[in-house]
């Protein structure tokens, strides 16, 4: 993830980077790599046994007290909580958001340490304008697009006009899509629900409503492939095409809610 612009920056200008404390895990030392452009958070009020600081928006309870993206590489080694017994805590650098901050993710093949973030499980005939799946919700799919990474229809791009529980709504397959086939699923440009990858620093692609669970505001989804400049998804000028190697973004801003306030503007959750 990277954030892009401000609505509120003087000409859209992005908030500046900042070093702050940043251990990548709660109760330990950190040993574990946190990437460049994942979520950071601050951990509840209640659960600061061993003091204060920035650490990984992953977890538990998840996205609670975002604060920002960091903005290098935690490596495994020569990271401290507060209350180490010898060493101080190492300042990182990160961007803070705000609720009218413009984050950029996308939605990629593998995450960060090289895990899947693809899906499978959507099959269609050639041909045909629905495939079968297993939604929880109808409709929310709507807006949305498909994107085959291999099989028959590898490189293939369909956009979403409707969906039931069991069913997605696209135009006409160019050729069939097999039940193990490697989709993308790019939700609709105004959702406000996406589900973030296990490292915190894309989007997985997911065609149940249930696995999204990640709140943001949606403001537009984006495609870029090789003898193609990064432009906005559009239906009329993207549907039904053969794009290689094709790339894919959403813009949002995330803005706390209920259970999962945004720092800078909602403080911290007591517990």
């Amino acid at each position: 993830m990277k954030v892009i612009k401000d609505f509120l920056g003087s000409g859209g200008a992005a908030p500046v980077p900042f070093d702050i404390w940043y251990n990548g895990d709660i109760a330990v030392d950190s040993v574990t790599i946190r990437y460049k452009g994942s979520l950071c958070k601050i951990m509840d009020l209640d659960d600061i046994d061993h003091g204060m600081f920035v650490t990984f928006a992953g977890l538990a309870t998840a996205m609670e007290n975002v604060c920002g993206i960091l903005e290098e590489d935690q490596p495994i080694t020569d990271n401290y909580l507060p209350d180490d017994a010898t060493y101080g805590v190492r300042y990182r650098k990160m961007t803070p958001i705000f609720p009218s901050t413009v984050i950029e993710a996308e939605y990629s093949q593998l995450d960060a340490a090289g895990t899947a973030n693809h899906a499978t499980g959507i099959v269609g005939v050639a041909g045909a304008t629905t495939s079968t799946a297993t939604i929880t919700t109808a409709d929310r799919l709507i807006g949305g697009w498909l994107y085959v990474i291999n099989g028959d229809s590898a490189g293939y791009l369909y956009y979403i006009s409707d969906n039931a529980t069991t069913t997605i709504t696209h135009s006409a397959l160019a050729a069939a899509i097999a039940t193990g086939d490697k989709v993308l699923i790019i939700a609709p440009p105004v959702d406000r629900f996406l589900d973030f990858d296990a490292t915190y620093t894309g989007i997985k692609s997911q065609y149940d409503d249930a696995s999204r669970l990640d709140n943001v505001v949606g403001i537009s989804t984006w495609i870029s492939a090789p003898g193609i400049g990064k432009t906005k998804l559009d239906r009329e000028k993207h549907n039904g095409l053969k794009i290689d190697n094709a790339h894919f973004f959403h813009q949002f801003v995330i803005v706390g809610v209920a259970n999962y306030p945004l720092v800078w503007v909602d403080g911290l959750k007591a517990s």
